[in-house]
């Protein structure tokens, strides 16, 4: 089974100027933990709840005020539609991580996967159970990166928290 077969469709986004009150509204709105932060229309990072709480409130950020790109997380790991789902899960549990954006060929944001859709959808209910044990590790520290195929890893930009930032 593929990434594209589990993978959500509905993508709510959030541009980079917006405020952390508009993305925590914007999340409970629409049901969802993570948006992906987008900038004259690519994407260039993901802002999660966690993020919001983490880095803006414990930060001691003001949330009317404070930019979205101020929080977000620059260059996410990303799924490919055509990726067997074992390989997002490989790479949920290594990163310890819960939702993957999914980019296409073009990096062309046009999914999200999460372990969720993956436990609720696929077949691999075993394997989406051991990822939400690993992701569910946060105090384990020095993942390595799993090994790249070749032409199937999202692109990432040089500079994504500059260009977050000037976004803003």
């Amino acid at each position: 089974m593929k990434v594209e077969d589990v993978m959500v469709r509905d993508i709510v986004t959030i541009e980079a100027s917006a405020t952390l009150l508009d993305a925590a509204t914007r999340m409970r709105n629409a049901n969802v933990g993570m948006l992906p932060v987008t900038a004259n229309g690519e994407m260039r990072g993901v802002v999660t709840d966690r993020d919001l709480v983490v880095r803006g409130m414990a930060g001691r950020l003001d949330p009317s005020s404070t930019r979205v790109a101020e929080c977000a997380t620059p260059e996410p790991r990303c799924a490919r539609p055509d990726w067997g789902v074992d390989d997002a899960l490989e790479v949920m549990a290594q990163e310890q991580i819960g939702r993957l954006p999914v980019l296409d060929e073009d990096d062309h944001l046009v999914g999200i996967v999460t372990l969720g859709s993956l436990a609720l959808r696929s077949r691999a209910e075993k394997e989406a159970l051991e990822a939400a044990k690993a992701v569910s590790r946060r105090s384990a520290k020095g993942l390595t990166t799993p090994p790249k195929k070749r032409g199937t890893e999202p692109r990432r930009t040089r500079d994504t928290r500059r260009t977050l930032r000037r976004a803003s």
